[in-house]
């Protein structure tokens, strides 16, 4: 609804809501309107909103000789945005760049993070952020893994199915995981308790 141009209001509910639109949508001749524009709206929704096709440039050269550095992060289980988007223009930079994306930047992908921020996730690490940016900029040191916390205090998955119970386990309350920078993987190291980021290492991927 937001991303077709020009976007389409209804109520949330009734016979016109949001419900009786989305089983209303046809995806031939519905979804084509994001790429379209339309009086008042002179960018189509894929131009302002993505950043890997339309609008932001790969070429980032001015911004790397001038000495910045970049983190980007994004939630894998976001239910608005594919993280995909962003990988694929984070190894666009890395490519145009000469495969150096990595002297300057970092993109760090959070496993179940719903839209930036919240579900059953290691999502509160804003502070890490933070002190992994301050860091490369006033201390040259570059960001490896950060610690992510897992703040919720009960289960966000039902006791029975259909869930599998492992699920719970592997997602615990109150506990702390590394986000490894991309490409590199959280995996668990054999050993340790499975709330604790000790227990883990950054691999990269087969």
């Amino acid at each position: 609804m937001i991303f077709t141009t020009p976007p389409v209001v209804t109520p949330v509910a009734g016979t016109g809501g949001q419900e009786a639109f989305i089983f209303g949508y046809n995806f031939d001749t519905d979804a084509p309107k994001i790429y379209e524009t339309a009086p008042g709206y002179p960018q189509s929704a894929m131009e302002f909103m993505t950043g890997t096709e339309f609008g932001a440039s790969p070429f980032l050269f001015p911004f790397k000789e001038h000495g910045g550095k970049m983190i980007f992060y994004d939630s894998v289980n976001d239910g608005i945005f594919s993280s995909v988007d962003l990988v694929n223009y984070y190894e666009t930079v890395d490519f145009v760049m000469g495969g150096h994306a990595g002297d300057f930047s970092r993109l760090y992908m959070i496993p179940n993070m719903a839209h930036c921020g919240g579900g059953p996730a290691t999502s509160s690490f804003n502070g890490s952020l933070l002190a992994a940016i301050t860091g490369w900029v006033e201390g040259g040191v570059a960001p490896g893994a950060i610690v992510a916390a897992n703040t919720n205090t009960a289960s966000p998955f039902p006791a029975g199915a259909p869930f599998d119970p492992r699920v719970a386990v592997n997602f615990p309350t109150g506990g702390t995981r590394p986000i490894c920078p991309f490409p590199l993987q959280t995996r668990y190291s054999g050993s340790g308790p499975t709330n604790d980021a000790g227990s883990f290492v950054c691999v990269k991927p087969r």
